[in-house]
């Protein structure tokens, strides 16, 4: 019997049972687009996040809390808040290849004005966060000197904010909200930033960083943004940092990242994420395959009378053999196929809805190659043992099958 024979047969013999059929084939479907969607949206998200994260230039270093042991660039050392607002106004005093530093104290809190109320994040910071981050005023002003100095209660809103709770940026602006039972006036309003995996960044208000610590009545800064004088100076101006951290501390509570470090460490921590979450995607393949396994060895069962008439015919076992193993592969291939489709789809829609963009076809394409080879690999591997049993049958004890 030829391949194109045996597969005629397999695709008759799964159009007996449909239902049969159809069920089993879900699992590989299941599978394959589970596969594709998360691996999809996986770098889709990774590319985006390091893109956002890269965006803030080269030039940029971050201080954060606790040092990172041998090995990682992030700190273990939870509960531990080590930088102050005097260690920032140390480097900007003494570290000449830093061109600006802004501490950074973050909380999530409930918001009202305007007969409303938001929970949103409330972030404590110095002016000098405006220039770092290259943000711009879309109206009114940012926070000054002297709001920070004389711990004004004054707040600069996002615009999503803005329009939560006062329906109009420009009519935010000398308007009160009510922060922690304090009231604040808005003094400005934001340009647009967007959204950073379904994460509203103009959702957001600022206000100066010795106000916030006021507020919150905490001493410490949650991490320190400092921004190099060019991007030939960043090395420099991470060992001064480091030096002058040592000093203000005595002991090296701390760590600097550049911005290449941080991003270097944030693909790696995605990475391991997309990995994971692909791992038990693939479970779910493999159970598909184990259900392939299982209704091949009931067809089997079914059709021992059949195999007994086809070798007393004269069919050899390796016609029984390839008849039962296309017919496996055949459910692979056809869930496979269908997979493919719903994977994709899943993947643009979450994409798009998370992400504002598609996932790019040089990305996709080695998934969906992958994701219906292992499909094809686990059909074969599952419909091996079936269809080894089925061509090792005794045609005379096959024939007397009740």
């Amino acid at each position: 019997m030829g391949l194109l024979e045996a597969l005629w047969v397999a695709l008759q013999a799964l159009r007996g049972n449909p239902l049969r059929s159809v069920l089993t084939t879900l699992g590989v479907v299941i599978g394959v687009a589970a596969v594709i969607t998360l691996v999809s949206v996986g770098q889709a998200a990774r590319s985006r996040v390091v893109g956002e994260f890269a965006s803030l230039g080269p030039d940029l270093l971050w201080v954060l809390p606790g040092k990172a042991e041998e090995g990682q660039q992030f700190a273990t050392q939870e509960g531990r808040f080590t930088l102050t607002l005097s260690d920032a106004e140390a480097i900007q005093r003494e570290a000449r290849a830093v061109a600006g530093v802004a501490p950074w104290l973050q909380t999530s809190i409930e918001v009202a004005g305007g007969g409303r109320r938001e929970v949103t994040t409330v972030i404590g910071t110095t002016p000098s966060y405006l220039e770092l981050r290259a943000l711009r005023v879309h109206v009114g002003r940012f926070l000054s000197e002297a709001d920070e100095q004389r711990r004004k209660r004054v707040v600069v809103l996002g615009p999503a904010l803005a329009r939560q709770l006062f329906r109009s940026l420009e009519q935010a602006v000398g308007r009160q909200v009510v922060v922690n039972g304090r009231a604040f006036q808005v003094v400005g309003v934001l340009h647009p930033q967007g959204q950073v995996l379904g994460v509203d960044l103009d959702d957001r208000a600022y206000i100066p960083f010795r106000t916030a610590q006021q507020l919150f009545s905490v001493n410490y800064a949650s991490f320190l943004f400092v921004r190099a004088q060019d991007t030939a100076s960043v090395l420099r101006a991470q060992r001064e940092v480091e030096r002058v951290l040592r000093r203000e501390h005595g002991e090296e509570d701390f760590t600097v990242l550049t911005q290449s470090q941080f991003l270097g460490a944030l693909d790696a921590i995605l990475r391991v994420l997309t990995v994971a979450l692909t791992s038990i995607a693939a479970v779910s393949l493999v159970v598909g395959g184990i259900g392939i396994m299982n209704i091949m060895l009931v067809s089997v069962t079914e059709r021992t009378r059949e195999i007994g008439i086809r070798k007393a015919v004269g069919a050899k076992r390796w016609d029984i053999l390839a008849q039962f193993l296309v017919e496996a592969v055949a459910i692979s291939l056809v869930g496979g196929v269908l997979g493919m489709g719903v994977g994709l789809g899943a993947s643009w829609a979450i994409s798009a809805r998370l992400l504002d963009q598609p996932p790019s076809a040089g990305a996709v394409v080695p998934v969906v190659v992958l994701a219906f080879s292992f499909s094809v690999l686990v059909g074969v591997a599952f419909g091996v043992y079936p269809a080894w049993r089925a061509a090792r049958l005794d045609p005379i004890e096959a024939l007397r099958y009740e």
